[in-house]
């Protein structure tokens, strides 16, 4: 076979497996910690591609189809072009616990107790806890410890966070905190934006707010 050949036949063959190979790339989906279990619990429902989930603040540098988050996170991202205006779509609500150790040592029953009794309560970081930071700060002696770390979170005595991210112990309803709202969005740049754009439909369908709840902490719109 001569050289023209030779790059013609690899040509062709270029051409026939770059569509297949950009089928099975994953869809590059970044989810905020609050939101991270129950993204997980919902990708496997759905039928249009592999799903690539990662961790991540919304406005990081990096690639992404599809941006989810809470309310305020996904508000910034927006305004800050990381998300495709009027592309956004609620999904679910995630309340607030007090996540206590199993068998509650401290005895602690509800915010203001724990604030009374001046024990380690350790908070999710970030933008979506401002309101359960503010909880905290109502109020007593409680020391406060930011952390997005979820085996972090999950150890600690005493906890304040979305119930998403809680662990096996107790869980105390936590009422003086307004629960997340869950929010999906196309991401600007996006190299599957009609997948992007499925899968979040896909979110915010009865469907989807069924998977998303499937994480067990999310109730759906």
């Amino acid at each position: 076979m001569t050289l023209r050949k030779v790059a013609l036949s690899t040509l062709l063959l270029v051409l026939v497996l770059a569509p297949s190979a950009r089928a099975q790339e994953p869809l590059r989906v970044r989810v905020t910690p609050a939101v991270a279990p129950c993204v997980t619990a919902a990708s496997p429902g759905w039928p249009g591609a592999r799903v690539a989930v990662e961790t991540a603040g919304l406005r990081d540098p990096g690639p992404a189809d599809v941006l989810v988050g809470t309310g305020v996170e996904m508000t910034r991202a927006l305004e800050g072009g990381q998300g495709v205006v009027n592309s956004d779509v609620e999904i679910a609500e995630i309340p607030w616990v007090l996540a206590v150790a199993s068998g509650n040592p401290l005895r602690v029953r509800s915010l203001a107790e724990a604030r009374e009794k001046g024990v380690e309560v350790v908070v999710l970081g970030g933008p979506a806890a401002y309101e359960a930071r503010r909880a905290l700060a109502g109020g007593g002696t409680s020391r406060v410890r930011e952390s997005t770390d979820r085996q972090v979170l999950r150890a600690a005595s005493v906890a304040l966070l979305p119930l998403s991210l809680a662990g096996s112990g107790e869980r105390i309803a936590v009422p003086e905190v307004p629960a997340l709202r869950a929010t999906a969005a196309v991401a600007v740049g996006a190299a599957q934006p009609e997948r992007a754009e499925q899968f979040v439909r896909f979110l915010g369908s009865e469907a989807g707010q069924r998977a998303f709840a499937a994480c067990g902490s999310a109730t759906s719109r």
